[in-house]
């Protein structure tokens, strides 16, 4: 009887410190067709960034979309991302790839990434879907405009010129 009650604790336990924070969505905002190109020939030993100096939110669109305001949101989360290969050729030759988010007219630093895959290097991938970081950009997105970096870090020299685009979204939640 006492190894069943100690067995009933630790299911309980595991139960409620595993449950996930559980927020209703209120809308999604999504940033399609960022469009640049990777030329050839880049160095291994220096990140390249690419950056969208000033990138509107559309925030009081999308809260009168969804008849809401801005107090009934309580965070605005990163929900996904993808960089598509135009070229249809392999990303192999990265090493990792970061997204950030930052203030206009400041140059965006690892605290603003927002999405990122690491570990890529050898593998066979023309569509990289990055994963969320845990950053709530609310008091950024809740401006005008934003800045963002894609910053990619090499394992070797890039091969080819890819043409490449990103696509991105944003969940509101309460």
């Amino acid at each position: 009887m006492r190894k069943l009650f100690w067995l009933f604790f630790i299911l309980l336990l595991l139960n409620t410190a595993c449950r996930k924070e559980r927020r209703e969505r209120i809308f999604e905002m999504t940033y399609p067709n960022f469009e640049y190109q990777l030329p050839a020939g880049l160095s291994q030993f220096q990140s390249r960034v690419f950056a969208f100096p000033i990138v509107k939110t559309d925030i009081n669109n999308y809260l009168q979309q969804f008849g809401t305001d801005p107090s009934a949101i309580a965070a605005i989360n990163p929900y996904y991302a993808t960089i598509t290969n135009n070229n249809n050729l392999d990303f192999d030759f990265l090493n990792e790839v970061s997204v950030r988010a930052c203030p206009v007219g400041t140059e965006c630093s690892t605290f603003d990434e927002v999405f990122y895959l690491d570990n890529l290097r050898n593998r066979s991938l023309s569509r990289l879907r990055l994963l969320p970081t845990l950053r709530n950009v609310k008091p950024l997105f809740s401006g005008d405009n934003f800045r963002l970096e894609i910053v990619f870090f090499l394992s070797e020299i890039s091969p080819f010129t890819m043409d490449c685009r990103l696509e991105m979204g944003f969940e509101a939640v309460r």
